[in-house]
């Protein structure tokens, strides 16, 4: 880990709390906080058991995803790896279960948590979009996943002697730029925002998501010999918890040692500039976007911003799912 990391094992770590000023501060400090009761026990027990649900369903079926095992070398080069890689007969073990939005109202309700929406903005701004809605079920045996962070892709500011990196060249894992340990240096803001809803109880044993406090602040990307274990800390958190994280701060998925899965609920939110994990103006169920609110459709692409995202005319404020096409005119 470079020297400029502000943050040693020992030092200050944000603490639960339900007061979202607080929150607020801790994100801005460390780079995360921890939401106390984000999920309340009905909200809980029904995601909890949908999840379970969907994922066996997925594994019968034979379409579920699995990473982060031992025997795998694809998990760095997840664009190059043929999607028969990513499965338990390929050496996969922990589970993702990808596009909630159309596996539950349950899950749909997540995007617009208030108490969460209003963190979401304190890093982002007031629009933004859900990137991705995904859950990860990190189950015994699977590796921890290598450090990274959620905004790889945006090129960070270099000195002007320095040749830019080409943004549509840059790949995931690969590590740019060097610091040079001058505070002063610009480093790019944060245009991602992470939510991990703990479904259990998310425990250092079993793979809870390991953190680098005040990662954030250095403007880097983490070197790919940065162990995962260390200097993380696990984000240790009772289920219902939210675990709010900026997407510059240095994280990755615990191994789990433990005797059962943890369950988790990814909610990745981004700025409307930038394009989402996951198409959700072409991918979302029809059904569910004729019963989708006007704040949940702009979350997942249909409302423009500054004439970014439209169809045709630069001022309407809204896009729909089925819009009327104007075509060739003579």
């Amino acid at each position: 880990m470079p020297e400029t990391t502000p943050w040693q094992l020992g030092d200050a770590v944000a603490e639960m709390t339900g007061n979202v000023e607080t929150a607020k501060a801790d994100l801005a400090r460390f780079g995360y906080c921890l939401v106390a009761d984000a999920l309340d026990g009905a909200t809980l027990a029904a995601a909890r058991e949908r999840l379970v649900d969907q994922a066996e369903a997925e594994r019968r079926e034979g379409i579920a995803f699995a990473d982060q095992g031992p025997g795998q070398t694809c998990n760095r080069e997840f664009a190059f790896a043929a999607p028969q890689a990513f499965t338990e007969a390929a050496g996969g073990v922990n589970q993702r279960v990808w596009m909630l939005v159309n596996k539950g109202q349950v899950f749909r309700d997540l995007v617009t948590h208030p108490m969460v929406s209003d963190l979401v903005e304190s890093v982002i701004g007031p629009d933004f979009l859900l990137s991705t809605l995904s859950a990860n079920i990190a189950k015994p045996g699977g590796v921890p996943m290598a450090l990274h962070t959620d905004q790889w892709w945006l090129p960070r500011p270099l000195p002007r002697d320095e040749a830019p990196v080409r943004a549509g060249a840059m790949r995931r894992g690969e590590y740019y730029g060097a610091d040079d340990g001058d505070a002063a240096r610009a480093i790019n803001p944060p245009v991602v925002c992470n939510v991990m809803y703990c479904l259990n109880d998310f425990t250092e044993a079993n793979g809870a998501t390991r953190l680098v406090p005040k990662s954030h602040l250095t403007g880097l990307q983490p070197p790919s010999d940065v162990p995962p274990s260390t200097p993380s800390i696990a984000a240790e958190a009772p289920a219902g918890t939210a675990v709010v994280f900026e997407g510059r701060l240095w994280h990755g998925t615990g191994a789990n040692v433990a005797n059962g899965p943890r369950l988790g609920v990814l909610a990745t939110f981004c700025a409307p500039q930038f394009r989402t994990q996951e198409n959700h103006t072409l991918g979302t169920d029809p059904a569910v976007l004729a019963e989708a609110s006007d704040e949940l459709l702009a979350r997942l692409g249909f409302a423009t911003w500054n004439a970014y995202g439209r169809i045709g005319d630069p001022h309407m404020p809204r896009v729909y799912p089925t819009p009327p096409a104007v075509g060739e005119m003579e």
